[in-house]
């Protein structure tokens, strides 16, 4: 009996998730990477700190270009900071995203710690873990049910815990860049038997993340920079991301991205093999003010959903403030 009480409670979380999402997912989608990497590589690999400049303090802002009559909130806001130590061979750092969706709210806070290993005059190694704490929660307060004194009616799911990721990073003649990371490691510790925990497997599996591009001089004061960006989820997900850019004068960028993104579901009584895919397009334009002690750049995206499957139908726009210490 007590065995049957807790599949029927899991089946419930499962249900009330799938009519959370369901209910919103078709106005429009905010993903926790979903441009952040671009003007700071930290967000998706904490290596990366110290590897371009001394100090750097960014906020990255990314919000719904329109309601579509949902009124419900919709938006990313990120921010993070590193100093490098050079004495030591080491940066420290932390990133903070806080991701609201409708219903649900998650919010992950990492502090970094970074070792760089010089292996040769043209190329440097660096490795680095993070700590953190996640916290996550889906507010049901309004959740109408199909049976009366359904146990899940008028209440909040939270789930509230430590987390740690790791990541390495290389850099060759200053131009090209290599990395790959892992996040929400501690989750292979979570209950899995806990319904509080039946959170979105992107926030509750282990994801990673492999990323390579350059700074490529190509004439004059023009710089080609482009990225190639691979993530994966251990619960089903699976995202490519590629992003070009042209640099002039090392200060206004132009380029674009695309972002194709694999989703595996399933029914709650049997795997269908059916998967939700979302073709993202993604302009964007970064300015830099350069001088000779510091550089402050400001940069703007606009995210949209070229396909008619479910995701981002309405588009986001972020917009990015980044303070640089050469």
């Amino acid at each position: 009996m007590i065995i049957k009480m807790k599949i029927f409670l899991k089946n419930m979380m499962m249900v009330a998730l799938t009519i959370i999402i369901s209910s919103t997912v078709a106005k429009a989608q905010l993903e926790m990477q979903g441009s952040q990497f671009i003007l700071d590589k930290t967000f998706i690999n904490p290596a990366f700190m110290g590897t371009e400049s001394q100090a750097m303090g960014n906020a990255q802002y990314q919000a719904v270009s329109g309601a579509q009559g949902s009124g419900a909130k919709a938006y990313t806001l990120s921010v993070g900071g590193n100093v490098n130590l050079p004495k030591v061979k080491s940066s420290i750092g932390f990133n903070a995203v806080k991701n609201t969706f409708g219903n649900d709210s998650y919010t992950v806070g990492y502090g970094n710690y970074v070792y760089h290993l010089p292996v040769s005059e043209n190329m440097v190694l660096s490795s680095s873990i993070g700590i953190g704490v996640q916290q996550f929660d889906i507010n049901l307060s309004d959740l109408v049910t199909v049976k009366d004194g359904d146990p899940l009616a008028r209440r909040n799911i939270y789930s509230s815990k430590f987390d740690a990721r790791f990541g390495i990073a290389g850099r060759i003649n200053n131009k090209y860049y290599f990395g790959l990371s892992f996040d929400n490691i501690l989750s292979l510790y979570t209950n899995k038997d806990s319904y509080s925990n039946q959170v979105p497997a992107t926030f509750r599996k282990i994801n990673l993340y492999a990323i390579m591009g350059a700074n490529l001089p190509i004439q004059g004061n023009l710089m080609l920079t482009p990225t190639f960006l691979f993530i994966k989820n251990m619960g089903g997900i699976t995202s490519i991301d590629v992003n070009a850019q042209i640099l002039m004068n090392r200060s206004l960028a132009f380029g674009i991205g695309f972002r194709q993104r694999i989703e595996e579901v399933s029914t709650i009584t049997e795997d269908n093999g059916r998967s939700l895919t979302q073709s993202i397009i993604r302009p964007m334009l970064s300015y830099q003010l350069n001088n000779a002690k510091n550089s402050i750049k400001i940069g703007y995206l606009y995210n949209f959903n070229a396909s008619s499957s479910v995701g981002l139908n309405v588009g986001t726009h972020d917009i990015s403030l980044a303070f640089i210490i050469p």
